[in-house]
């Protein structure tokens, strides 16, 4: 049977690794040397503790400011197909998908970083917050006092050189994420209000380079048509000079042949310049009176179709703001009209001058002293029989129908870009806006004053520690035992009397 104090097998194996008396010895050595140096320990932790809370007051703060946007997919599609209906899906090439991640963000938010973090944005961005001279005016003490050393050992920089320097600095504060499928623009910088001015300037030039590079498609294909339009415009009126030509060679043989007077030599009759001015003047009055009935019908179309809108849509919506404007410019008056109407003052300035006393009516019957309705009615049989003229007037009908059939691409490609811009507001959602950063995100004060106390703590019991060592000086009775191996017998206390 084994004694009662012999210990078990587990114990012994313990107290064999771990010298449990020369650990308590230690333990002591410390907590005396700290009670014989305590000035020594309570000077170190003041002057570690003092060091920290200055460096927490002194270091720069970096504020931080964010902002996000949420990118919609089919904003682009809903008020352009609700405006035209028969519209081409060219805002839209890529339509949703299945197979398509919920979070996947398209083409455009991709490209955000860079439309960003662009060189000319960030100059841009730099002049329109005047950073170059706010930056100087913001700096932390600290930082400012590192300048003019810097300036004392070094020359100071050129404009350009600061620039450069500006640039690169807003590269690296200024972040842009997309991986959650948002558009995430962040800015940490030295100055609370030049965070926020930032991150507003950075949201709102992404917004207008993506509007932009939206629009650009379209006003380049503008552009394009518009000049496809005038070379249009040129062959038409090649066409149409040629058939002019060929028409009056018709005009002549057709009068020639029912022998008009007018193709006879002439004595200075004034009656019968009075009768050339008289048919003029008819002619004149009817052209006014047709292009007033077209004109009064037009405008009676758009007003039907501007009472229809209204009904439709608000009374801000681009269509019904377009249609307002198309039929105030309608009420104005016909330009057509206005042109006839000078020609006809011409016309009755002239027949004044000769002689002529007041005009009948248009609808008056007028008689036909030259043969021009004999004339008038052949003509159309000798076009058609004329091979010349026929290829002219073919010629002519088709350029002029290519000519229209550009006008119309460019009217729909106007319309489709006034849509594009009105509705851009729609693509973007702001899910968080800019705000003013309420504290830094670093340093973290508390933190650097916190851990300042415990390392001074350290470093006086070190202090205290590294004294009594490097003294070389016995100071506790377990030293003697463990160094001389021999007991202590007794201690005497430096303080008793």
């Amino acid at each position: 049977m084994s004694a009662p104090h012999e210990l078990p097998e587990a114990e012994r194996e313990q107290a064999r690794i771990f010298d449990w008396e020369q650990i308590r010895d230690y333990l002591g050595y410390v907590r005396h040397a700290v009670r014989r140096h305590k000035f020594l320990v309570l000077g170190t932790f003041l002057v570690t503790a003092t060091l920290a809370i200055a460096v927490a007051k002194l270091l720069p703060r970096t504020w931080y400011a964010e902002s996000k946007l949420l990118p919609r997919r089919t904003a682009n599609t809903i008020i352009p197909g609700l405006v035209n209906p028969e519209r081409a899906n060219i805002l839209n090439p890529d339509p949703p998908n299945p197979m398509r991640p919920v979070n996947d963000v398209d083409g455009p938010t991709k490209a955000a970083a860079e439309a960003v973090l662009r060189q000319d944005n960030l100059v841009k961005l730099v002049k329109d917050l005047n950073l170059l001279d706010r930056w100087e005016a913001t700096r932390p003490p600290l930082l400012r006092f590192k300048d003019s050393v810097m300036r004392m050992l070094t020359a100071p920089p050129d404009e350009d050189a600061r620039m450069d320097g500006m640039v690169g600095t807003l590269e690296k504060r200024i972040s842009v994420n997309t991986n959650d499928g948002k558009v995430a623009i962040g800015v940490e910088w030295g100055d609370p209000q030049l965070a926020y001015e930032l991150v507003e300037a950075a949201q709102q030039s992404f917004l207008d380079k993506s509007k932009e590079e939206e629009l650009s498609s379209i006003k380049d294909a503008i552009a394009i048509l518009q000049e496809h339009e005038q070379q249009a415009g040129v062959a038409v009126k090649e066409a149409y000079d040629d058939f002019a030509q060929t028409f009056s060679e018709i005009m002549l043989e057709r009068r020639r042949a029912v022998g008009d007077p007018r193709l006879l030599p002439r004595f200075g009759s004034t009656d019968q310049e009075l009768a050339q001015l008289r048919f003029a003047i008819r002619t004149k009055r009817r052209a006014i009176a047709d292009a007033q009935v077209q004109h009064n019908q037009r405008l009676t179309e758009m007003q039907d179709e501007l009472a229809q809108k209204r009904e439709m849509y608000a009374p801000d919506h681009p269509t019904v703001v377009q249609l307002e404007t198309q039929v105030a410019a309608l009420r104005q008056g016909s330009q057509q009209v206005k042109a006839l109407q000078e020609d006809e003052k011409q016309l009755l300035a002239e027949y004044g001058d000769l002689g002529g006393k007041s005009m009948p009516f248009p609808d008056e019957p007028v008689p036909d002293p030259y043969g021009l309705e004999r004339v008038l009615m052949g003509l159309l049989p000798a076009v058609s029989e004329n091979p010349s003229a026929a290829v002219a007037l073919d010629r002519l009908r088709s350029r002029l129908s290519a000519q229209q059939q550009i006008l119309k691409r460019i009217d729909s490609a106007k319309l489709e870009l006034d849509i594009a811009s009105k509705s851009f507001k729609y693509r973007f959602t702001v899910l968080t806006p800019a705000e003013f950063p309420r504290k830094p995100i670093k340093p973290n004060a508390l933190v650097i004053a916190l851990g300042g106390i415990f390392a001074g703590m350290l470093l006086g019991v070190f202090a205290a520690l590294a004294k009594d060592v490097l003294s070389g000086r016995v100071l506790e009775s377990w030293q003697v035992e463990r160094g001389l191996g021999v007991p202590v017998l007794a201690e005497l206390d430096r303080g008793s009397g």
